[in-house]
């Protein structure tokens, strides 16, 4: 999300490569915001995931989701997709998807075009507020 202090600005940079702003989402898995709409819910982030983890169950988003792999090897367990470095991904909103599991460590960008969940998963820790 956008800092108070840096909301009226009309740029914005975040270094993706600083420690700082990672959020564990669940077990080696972790999410750094680069950019939200606190309209919308809809977002820029940077997902990543350590080799052995990913998301334990299926589930759906309230919006589209787009992502890019950046590095790594993650795959989508039930179906069988495989995102390497350059594969572009998009999930439809409301399409059930998952699990996950990293097979390397990977580095993914994620968009979404609005809110990322009707009611976030019990599996996922607690977006801070």
């Amino acid at each position: 999300m956008v800092p108070p202090d840096q909301a009226q600005l009309k740029e914005l940079i975040v270094q993706a490569e600083d420690e700082e702003g990672w959020t564990e989402r669940v077990p080696g898995a972790y999410i750094k915001m680069l950019w939200q709409n606190p309209d919308t819910g809809a977002s820029f982030a940077l997902f990543k995931v350590s080799k052995g983890a990913g998301i334990p169950r299926s589930h759906t988003h309230a919006s589209n989701q787009f992502m890019y792999c950046l590095k790594g090897r993650y795959v989508y367990t039930a179906s069988n997709l495989v995102l390497t470095p350059g594969t572009f991904y998009w999930n439809p909103k409301d399409h059930p998807h998952g699990p996950t599991l990293a097979d390397e460590d990977s580095l993914l960008l994620e968009v979404y075009d609005g809110p990322h969940y009707y009611r976030e998963p019990e599996y996922m820790k607690r977006s801070p507020q």
